[in-house]
């Protein structure tokens, strides 16, 4: 009886930390992103003059906002304007791109934020129904992975990141993949602008 006591108490407690582990690594996921995404910025603070911090700031609220997006605050921040300085190309293309994943990541390994977010923000519970319909055509193609890249990719307005992932997690993409097909899309579409803006396909 001792033994068979024993060993339910040992089986209790190896399931009590486990279970609080589990808990543990969901917490995890959830605040990595933000730490990652508050150290980068505070690199990129530190490392830009007061001018230039001020306008690379304010871009990058913008971006998460319709009708900008990085069409448009891309060559705002590879220009002197206005707004400030030029910013550096390198701080450009990694902020978009670690921007997009970041918000990728939230959104597919902890889809539960996701949907208090669009159940409580208005701009997106207006725009749900608008995704539900274009993962609706998504849904009916072969390459799904081809069809998802293309539409993150795509520089139009609607097609970044965040409505990438939701789209994906419509359609049951797992979250890893659907980081994954975020990061490549981020990546071919912020280098091919970058470099457009600044010139380097002038020759074509």
């Amino acid at each position: 009886m001792r033994i068979q006591k024993l060993i339910a108490d040992a089986y209790e407690q190896v399931h009590r930390i486990w279970h609080n582990l589990g808990y543990l690594y969901k917490f995890l996921v959830f605040i990595t992103p933000f730490l990652t995404i508050a150290f980068y910025f505070a690199f990129v603070f530190d490392y830009l003059p007061s001018d230039a911090a001020g306008k690379y700031g304010g871009l990058v609220l913008a971006y998460f906002f319709p009708p900008a997006g990085k069409e448009s605050v891309i060559p705002l921040m590879l220009t002197e304007n206005s707004l400030g300085p030029a910013l550096p190309a390198w701080i450009v293309v990694s902020t978009t791109i670690l921007l997009d994943v970041i918000s990728s990541a939230i959104l597919s390994y902890s889809w539960w934020f996701a949907e208090i977010i669009i159940r409580y923000v208005p701009l997106l519970d207006r725009g749900y129904d608008a995704l539900q319909r274009k993962a609706e055509k998504y849904r009916k193609k072969k390459l799904l992975t081809v069809s998802l890249l293309l539409f993150m990719i795509i520089p139009f307005q609607g097609t970044g990141g965040i409505s990438t992932t939701i789209v994906a997690r419509l359609l049951g993409v797992r979250a890893r993949k659907t980081v994954m097909i975020v990061f490549a899309g981020s990546t071919i579409t912020t280098t091919l602008w970058t470099m457009w803006w600044l010139g380097f396909f002038k020759f074509l």
